[in-house]
């Protein structure tokens, strides 16, 4: 599926089953990073990612949760200085942001990408290898993970 046809795919779900697409990715990200998720970024970090989205994955997130929660992901960028926080942090104040919201495609897509550019990063990939367009191992399996979530969202729904 190219990234045309993952388009597609988030156009014929409901904004419901996105979000669900969202959440399975951004939980399903934190494993890809190497050597952990707890070993890449600070303790405080790990603490406050791990406990804000369970708190999604518990109920409905509102406007004000979803601010609270953005204004100290953007705080952790001056506490810790982890290489790929920044692109996480994206990630997860969309995530938010959507969550009180609406998950629409473009949003879907971003929060997408965010995730995978978090754990480039974190890879110590070469820009020589990157332009060759190649990603690494651990990259390609976060793809093909990625891609996984999108099918089995539209084969349901």
């Amino acid at each position: 599926m190219s990234a045309q046809g993952w388009k597609e795919a988030l156009c014929n779900i409901s904004p419901g089953v996105r979000r669900v697409v969202s959440a399975d990715v951004v939980f399903g990200s934190l494993r890809f990073f190497r050597p952990t998720f707890g070993a890449v970024f600070s303790a405080e970090t790990v603490r406050f990612v791990q406990s804000a989205l369970e708190s999604a994955r518990s109920g409905h997130v509102d406007q004000a949760e979803s601010d609270r929660i953005s204004v100290r992901l953007y705080s952790l960028l001056d506490e810790d200085p982890a290489i790929g926080l920044a692109s996480l942090v994206a990630a997860l104040s969309l995530f938010f942001d959507c969550a009180a919201a609406e998950f629409d495609v473009d949003s879907t897509l971003e929060i997408m990408s965010s995730c995978y550019e978090a754990v480039l990063h974190t890879e110590g990939i070469s820009q020589d290898m990157l332009d060759s367009n190649l990603d690494g191992a651990n990259c390609s399996q976060l793809i093909d993970f990625q891609r996984g979530v999108i099918e089995r969202a539209s084969s349901v729904g």
